[in-house]
């Protein structure tokens, strides 16, 4: 700041005694001007008088600075715009901590009495002080004008009744107490105080007063804990977190750049790198139901082979071996790239496996509930950080070690996670507590800022618990996979497929497993827009268990940044933007009080079983000589078979005995409760061994409608057939007739599942099926009409449907929603083929914000750099953006060296017509295909 001279003091009239007397002692040019007292009750007309006042004296010159004689006050001085002079303003509530000195000491004296009525000389020449007894007259009234109106107006008793009532604000106070700031006359003023709490019945007491604040606002020239500087063109704003007084820049529109903007930069090759492309690609998704693998040839964009099998979700490479055996072998032996997506993240979170992790935070200002983060173990480490980044308390490494020795030896932990407050600003203490654990140890530490984005740091820390407890869930994952590769002489490098659709490769998702929460959905929606080639679609991805359905924008398949739930966890992943309805081709059929439904259960269908297993004709004649038993609920007809799997679970004496039953092959649960001598088949222990997958629960399903209506012949048609007509029998209909209406509903809710998918963009669609009304007039949309009216609904967006049974049932959702259905060639393995066609998709994101010292402060790179300004700050950014982005990608697996950065500034408007700078977001991306030189340079 440039030489002050003269300083210009626009106060409060309650100031006026105390800053004459100050200015006079002194010794320096002050000039003095003051608003009328009791302008606080009045917050916007005090902003308006104060900012004229401020502007009269900038447009007079009248000082080098303008110091401002008011607090927060009712934020009356919240949107004061300095001009061309700096401004000074005390970063304290109002006047009281002015006459006592310091916030401090107002904070001290407010922890004593909360209730007190403060009183100065200032404020007794200033404002009239409430109505004392003696004011009063011999008969008892009030000798004012006010009063005598009351009195004749309303009689005696009510005008004492309404002047209490008008008064009432005395009773909100218990103590009375003079500020003794040393001016002139104190006595009689202390004794009007003094007065005054007799009269009201407050404790009465006198408080030593100072000048000190005031001074440092006519004297000081830097921002401070108390003293805020407001640089030329810039406004003061009121920081709810810190609830005080702070400046930020005002937005200038003229010359300056976009609201809105994006830049591009390229950047040569590295020295002796050279992108090489993949020719054969082979894509795996293990999915919930199926496992898809295809050989997709980049150069022709064609599908080479493909093949499906049953996912064994108790071992994935399993369903892999058995799908990969059904692929050209020599193919399979010229692949040089394998991308994977699996639902193994999502399972072990749901089941709760993992290892055990040793939660370390770092809360703000050192504040921790144990309400706050469910996850434990858990410790609180005493490093501190503001909001904005700023080191408040640094880390204590001796704690550190401390804390992580009793972890590792009380309490088992084998791996860390360690978060903290504003680490998504400056990551500088997680990365410190890391370091500290891998000098330590060789056990693995997941930090909030690496695997999540987001501001609240109990999400980051959950997030980062959550990615640490998996990680050799996925590791085992990935061992067994390279073995399965292995040994068909695959060694070409391997991907994986992220929750946004991108790929990361093995090593990463080792790493971050917490990434992959998703990655068979994004498979699919990748896999969708790759084969059909469209900008604007709704995607459905029909699979056996479930109907997912997402969107695709301009091109870019749309996320929640707020992150993916999962098992009842909220993350802060990025992750699709999806729906997801429990219906599949394997989804359960039931037949109950008259009416049929469909799913959301998954189980096996009854064409499956009988191709696999002996004695399911017996199993159906025993359901045929007994149909009269099931007219209520259909629940007793479905089978159970032994899945074949070893298992170390210890069984309760039930459940050996169904074992036991069962190994003489497939038994509908009725027979089964009977063989077990159990009550009912609704009180068998099934839990635990559908769970652990020792069991399989087969029944009819949407496949089984469509073998018994030769649509599909994929297993024992004839079997389809049979339990179909006994579920036909049950509703009083033909087998082809039941068959029909299924079918229907099955395409009724998936057109509803679409309509809501749409609506969601604007809308809890969800809260549809609480409204009779809404229901009415989806139902008598999806009817085709009514007697009375007709309701119509037009998608403007096409839809791309993918997964194996989307033939069977999308044509028709789409027909009733009026808009296009899209079927891509190889639908049936668009997983596969999303996994190996996705992208590396790199996105790092840098906010600069301007700071109470009026510079400007990068949030979201260690160290928190500050910059003079913001054309210096930008550049930085900038530059480390490209670097930090470029770098990532040759890690994951690209040469790509493109960088994109969107540059968006955050402004407010302010009441004079002008904007506030509250930041701006550069977010950096680059997108590139993975390419051999690349990882084969990372050894992958």
């Amino acid at each position: 700041m440039e030489k002050i001279n003269r300083v210009h003091v626009i106060a409060c009239g309650v100031l006026a005694i105390d800053l004459k007397d100050l200015v006079a002692r002194l010794g320096f040019d002050v000039s003095l001007s003051f608003l009328p007292g009791g302008l606080h009750s009045t917050p916007r007309e005090l902003r308006r008088r104060l900012q004229e006042a401020v502007d009269e004296a900038t447009a007079q010159k009248r000082g080098d600075l303008i110091a401002i004689g008011y607090g927060v006050c009712g934020l009356g001085a919240v949107g004061i715009h300095a001009r061309t002079i700096p401004l000074a303003i005390p970063r304290v509530n109002d006047c009281i901590a002015l006459f006592l000195g310091s916030d401090s000491a107002y904070k001290e004296q407010f922890a004593r009495f909360p209730g007190t009525y403060y009183i100065s000389a200032g404020w007794v020449e200033e404002k009239a002080t409430p109505q004392c007894s003696a004011d009063k007259g011999a008969d008892g009234n009030f000798r004012d004008a006010e009063f005598q109106d009351l009195l004749a107006r309303h009689g005696q008793e009510n005008a004492h009744a309404i002047r209490y009532f008008l008064n009432s604000w005395q009773r909100n106070y218990q103590r009375g107490a003079f500020i003794d700031t040393g001016a002139q006359g104190r006595r009689r003023y202390a004794e009007i105080a003094e007065a005054m709490s007799k009269e009201f019945g407050w404790k009465y007491e006198e408080l030593a007063g100072s000048h000190d604040l005031l001074k440092r606002l006519l004297t000081q020239r830097y921002t401070s804990d108390e003293i805020l500087i407001v640089p030329p063109h810039h406004v003061t704003t009121f920081d709810a977190v810190s609830r005080g007084l702070k400046a930020v820049p005002v937005w200038e529109t003229d010359g300056g750049p976009s609201r809105n903007s994006m830049l591009v930069f390229d950047a040569p090759a590295a020295a002796g790198a050279g992108a090489r492309a993949a020719r054969l690609g082979l894509g795996i998704d293990a999915g919930g139901t199926y496992t898809d693998v295809a050989i997709y040839d980049f150069q022709s964009n064609a599908v080479l082979s493909k093949a499906k099998a049953l996912t064994t979700k108790w071992d994935f490479t399993i369903g892999i071996n058995n799908a990969l055996d059904q692929l050209d072998h020599a193919m399979l032996a010229e692949v040089d790239l394998v991308a994977i997506s699996t639902t193994l993240a999502t399972n072990a979170i749901v089941e709760g496996r993992g290892q055990k992790i040793g939660l370390l935070i770092l809360p703000p200002y050192g504040l921790f509930d144990d309400e706050d983060i469910s996850y434990r173990p858990i410790a609180v480490l005493t490093g501190k950080l503001e909001i904005d980044g700023r080191e408040i308390t640094p880390i204590d490494p001796a704690q550190v070690r401390t804390i992580v020795r009793e972890m590792i030896d009380k309490q088992q932990v084998t791996a860390f996670a360690v978060t903290g407050y504003a680490s998504h600003v400056n990551p500088d203490h997680e990365l410190q507590v890391k370091a500290i654990i891998q000098e330590m140890t060789a056990l693995h530490v997941s930090c909030g800022h690496e695997v999540a984005k987001g501001v609240n740091y109990r999400l980051r820390a959950e997030t980062a618990a959550l990615n640490a407890r998996i990680i050799p869930c996925l590791e085992a994952f990935i061992a067994d996979v390279q073995k399965s590769l292995h040994k068909r002489g695959i060694d070409a490098p391997r991907m994986v497929v992220k929750s946004d659709g991108s790929l990361m490769t093995m090593q990463t998702a080792g790493e971050k497993p917490i990434e992959t929460i998703l990655s068979g959905p994004a498979a699919s929606v990748a896999g969708a827009r790759y084969l059909a080639g469209v900008k604007d679609a709704i995607v459905v991805d029909i699979g056996g268990t479930t109907t997912d359905t997402a969107v695709i924008r301009d091109g870019v398949v749309q996320t929640r940044e707020d992150g993916a739930t999962v098992g009842g966890w909220k993350t802060l992943v990025n992750a699709l933007d999806m729906r997801t309805l429990g219906l599949g081709g394997d989804s359960q059929i039931a037949y109950e009080k008259q009416r049929t439904r469909i799913g959301p259960r998954r189980i096996a269908p009854v064409a499956w079983l009988a191709a696999h297993h002996d004695g399911v004709g017996r199993t159906l004649d025993y359901l045929q000589r007994r149909l009269d038993w099931f007219d209520t609920s259909s629940g007793g007809m479905d089978m159970l078979v032994l899945n074949g799997r070893d298992h170390r679970l210890t069984l309760s004496d039930h459940e050996a005995a169904i074992m036991d039953a069962l190994h003489g092959g497939p038994l509908c649960l009725d027979e089964l409760a009977r063989r077990v001598d159990c009550v009912a088949w609704e009180l068998l222990p099934l839990t635990r061994l559908e769970e652990n997958h020792i069991v399989q629960r087969c029944g009819l399903t949407p496949t089984d409608l469509l073998h018994a209506t030769g649509q599909v012949s994929l297993w024992d048609g004839a079997a389809s057939r049979r339990m179909t007509e006994l579920y036909g029998a049950l509703a009083g209909l033909d087998f082809q007739q039941f068959a029909q209406d299924a079918l229907d509903l099955f395409v009724r809710m998936l057109a509803l599942e679409l309509l809501k998918k749409q609506m969601d963009e604007h809308v809890d669609a969800n809260a549809l099926d609480l409204s009779p009304a809404g229901m009415a007039l989806v139902n008598n949309l999806l009817a085709g009409g009514g007697e009375g009216y007709r309701v119509r609904v037009q998608l403007k967006r096409p839809i791309v449907g993918i997964g194996a049974p989307v033939h069977f049932f999308l044509p028709q959702a789409a027909a009733l929603l009026e808009t296009q259905a899209i079927i891509p060639p190889n639908a049936d393995v668009a997983n596969a083929i999303g996994a190996v066609t996705s992208s590396v998709f790199i996105q790092k994101r840098v906010e600069i914000v301007p700071n109470e010292f009026g510079r400007y402060q990068l949030e979201g790179l260690p160290g928190a750099a500050t910059f003079s300004n913001l054309e210096d700050a930008q550049h930085a950014a900038i530059d480390l953006l490209q670097h930090h982005v470029r770098e990532l990608a040759a890690h994951a697996g690209t040469s790509q060296r493109r960088v994109e950065i969107l540059l968006h500034d955050q402004v407010a408007a302010v009441a004079d017509g002008g904007q506030l700078f509250l930041g701006r977001k550069l977010e950096a991306r680059l997108t590139g295909r993975p390419d051999l030189a690349a990882l084969s340079h990372q050894g992958l």
